[in-house]
């Protein structure tokens, strides 16, 4: 309040000590020599004093008088002493009572024309606020520790998508020593800008919405390194007028789940590709392997029965057809054998250094009969000198079928040449025919197990396994095989080896 010249200063007087009575403040003032020069109400009644004890007792004896209502009885004692030897001195503490109330004290040197002339103590009742305070702050570290002993994410932010406070597990997340790091900052200062742009984008609507988003799937990458995936849940912070200022968000590590639920989508798959195998087994076994058993059994009756009055043309055409049968059986089983052997681990891989032209013309070799029958040449144009480092029983295997389908798919007086290329990392082998070759359409299934399979140029019998039995084989020496076909003029069949010697089995 501001005091008019005209009042004299008694009015002044009364004035100022009406006022300082009127304040929720107790005020003590003392000369340099430690004499009471004023006090007002409020101060009386914080200390439980009166004036008769203000005005009858020493200074010491009221230190000791209130001291008594101190839990630290020291703490009083100890400022004078810091005043007697520092009078400049300004500071600000809590005394605690033992009734329980909390006094916050604040006292600074009383100055007038630039001298110290005295001090001035203020005492103020803080009970309420104090609890207040120590209540929030317990149940802030509450909170914390709950954050930070839970393996969830935790975070918190403001409108604007920036981090307001977050749990350890968070600050594990985004890569930083500790949660105070990453406020005031985004998703952008820590994740790449597609999930960065994602995340902004789900919060913004959340707060606008009002609406929360529970367990989306996401898939980050964790600190930078490496991915991982979570459950998201977001939902809106609102104030007491119902207006968003942030949200909380919870994110849970699912990776360990996601692995399992792939390793089980693989085994499903794996599973279907067993009941495939096996009902191929049994479908080969129920027809293809017993059908030509029947007029095998009829030439054979025929020739035995009928020998006598049989000509000679007509005698070796049916030993032809019973070696034909004989053969295509043979073929079969032999795949039939590979295949299994291969389903159940029987083959083992053994790689050795191998001369590849010397194993192509040992399958040609094993063949020319079936080639020599409707004609066809048969050429080895690979490298003399070329070594591999493969199975070499697979890789007979391989040849074997590569070569014998060619004949069997090849017209009369066709050719066929097997040649051989060496790239940067791998070795090619390629068996090309001008034979049939291959619809467009059925190019994607011919190295599957449940391919079509179909008559050859002399309506020679297939079985469906060869081709899916190379592909297993080059995969096993760590190739590849693919086709090249044009329907009605041939068709390339290409396996590549690597050309290291380190191939895993």
């Amino acid at each position: 309040m501001q005091i008019t010249k005209n009042k004299n200063v008694d009015e002044m007087l009364s004035l100022l000590n009406s006022t300082l009575d009127a304040i929720d403040e107790g005020i003590l003032v003392r000369d340099p020599e430690g004499n009471i020069t004023f006090y007002n109400t409020k101060f009386l009644d914080i200390w439980s004093l009166t004036e008769g004890d203000i005005e009858n007792k020493e200074w010491n004896d009221i230190i000791s008088f209130v001291s008594n209502h101190l839990l630290a009885k020291e703490s009083f004692l100890e400022s004078v002493e810091k005043f007697t030897t520092n009078p400049e001195l300004e500071f600000q503490d809590i005394l605690k009572f033992k009734d329980g109330r909390i006094i916050e004290r604040y006292s600074h040197p009383q100055i007038l024309n630039g001298k110290i002339v005295g001090r001035v103590w203020s005492y103020k009742d803080i009970t309420e606020i104090y609890s207040a305070e120590q209540k929030l702050s317990q149940e802030k570290d509450l909170l914390q520790a709950l954050m930070d002993n839970i393996p969830d994410t935790i975070y918190f932010k403001d409108r604007n998508s920036k981090f307001t406070r977050i749990n350890k597990a968070q600050a594990g997340l985004l890569g930083i020593t500790g949660p105070k790091d990453a406020i005031g900052k985004t998703d952008f200062d820590f994740f790449d800008p597609i999930h960065a742009e994602d995340a902004f984008n789900d919060e913004q609507r959340i707060m606008e919405s009002k609406q929360g988003l529970v367990a989306k799937v996401e898939r980050i990458r964790k600190a930078g390194k490496f991915y991982i995936w979570v459950t998201a849940t977001k939902v809106p912070i609102f104030d007491k007028d119902n207006n968003v200022i942030g949200l909380v968000g919870i994110s849970r590590d699912i990776t360990a789940s996601k692995i399992d639920e792939e390793k089980l989508r693989k085994y499903s798959e794996e599973l279907n590709e067993l009941n495939k195998s096996k009902d191929k087994f049994f479908s080969i076994l129920a027809h293809d392997l017993r059908s030509p058993l029947s007029p095998l059994l009829g030439l054979s009756q025929m020739l035995a029965k009928d020998f006598d009055t049989l000509s000679y043309e007509e005698i070796k055409e049916f030993s032809k057809d019973i070696y034909d049968a004989i053969s295509s059986q043979f073929n079969l089983l032999e795949n039939l054998l590979s295949w299994s052997r291969m389903e159940t681990g029987k083959i083992k891989y053994n790689p050795v250094q191998l001369n590849i032209y010397e194993k192509v013309e040992e399958v040609i070799a094993l063949l020319k009969g079936n080639a020599r029958d409707k004609n066809i040449l048969v050429k080895n144009s690979t490298l003399p000198d070329l070594k591999i480092f493969a199975d070499k029983d697979m890789i007979h295997s391989i040849l074997q079928n590569l070569i014998s389908n060619a004949i069997k798919f090849t017209y009369p007086e066709g050719k066929i040449n097997i040649c051989s290329a060496i790239r940067e990392e791998y070795t090619e082998i390629t068996v090309e025919d001008n034979g049939v070759g291959i619809k467009t359409d059925d190019l994607g299934s011919i190295f599957g197990l449940n391919c079509f399979t179909t008559y050859g140029t002399n309506k020679e019998k297939g079985t469906g396994l060869g081709l899916a039995i190379c592909k297993e084989m080059a995969e096993r020496n760590g190739g590849t095989i693919n086709v090249e076909s044009e329907y009605q003029k041939g068709s390339k069949f290409i396996f590549s080896l690597p050309r290291q010697k380190d191939v895993l089995n």
